[in-house]
This record gives structure tokens, sequence and C-alpha cells, in this order.
């Protein structure tokens, strides 16, 4: 399990996809990452970890600073992102790529 939780954290390290206005940093060490997107003024962040027993366990989609997001919009992106990372096998970074889609629109 830390082998495969590694290789999901170097994944998203080593990953050539650019996200226009979004930064995404890997903390291997705490089995995290972080995605700060900023439009304008606004910066909305996003931390994903993944549980020591990875991939059996749940990761955990917790939201940084969100700052002119409605509080029930916010969950929805939340509860799509965790479910597509959970229960699809969808990678870290196929999931940040559907969660700056839905901040877009």
């Amino acid at each position: 399990s830390s082998v495969l939780s590694s290789q999901e954290i170097s994944s998203v390290q080593t990953s050539t996809q650019l996200f226009n206005g979004m930064r995404v940093k890997a903390r291997s060490a705490a089995r995290e990452v972080i995605a700060t997107y900023s439009v304008d003024d606004i910066f909305i962040e996003l931390i994903i970890q993944l549980p020591s027993n990875y991939p059996l366990g749940s990761i955990t989609v917790e939201s940084g600073k969100r700052v002119g997001v409605a509080v029930q919009q916010w969950r929805n992106w939340m509860l799509q992102l965790s479910t597509y990372l959970t229960h699809q096998n969808g990678s870290i970074m196929e999931g940040l790529s559907l969660w700056k889609n839905n901040v877009d629109k």
C-alpha cells in the first residue's frame, strides 16, 4: 500500500498536465496533494489526502480556503470529487481536472 501511495503521489509530481490558473503541489511524506486555484483575486484551495492503507481506505478530500463559493455548491464539488477518486478508480490528476472544470462553470 505504501508503494501504491507513493506511485500516485509521484505521478502528480511528474505530471506534465498544465492547468490554467491552478497550481498543484504534492507532498509525499504527508501523502497529500494540495491544489490552489486562483481567479482574479480569489483563491480556492483543495487538499487530497491518501490514507495509510491506500487504495483500500477512502481518500479524504478537504477544503482549504474557499472564498466566493456557496456552501452547498462547494459540498457538491467535494462529493463529486471524492466519489470519483474513491469509487471510480480515477487518478488524482483526472479528479483535479474534473474539479477545475466544475469551478470554471
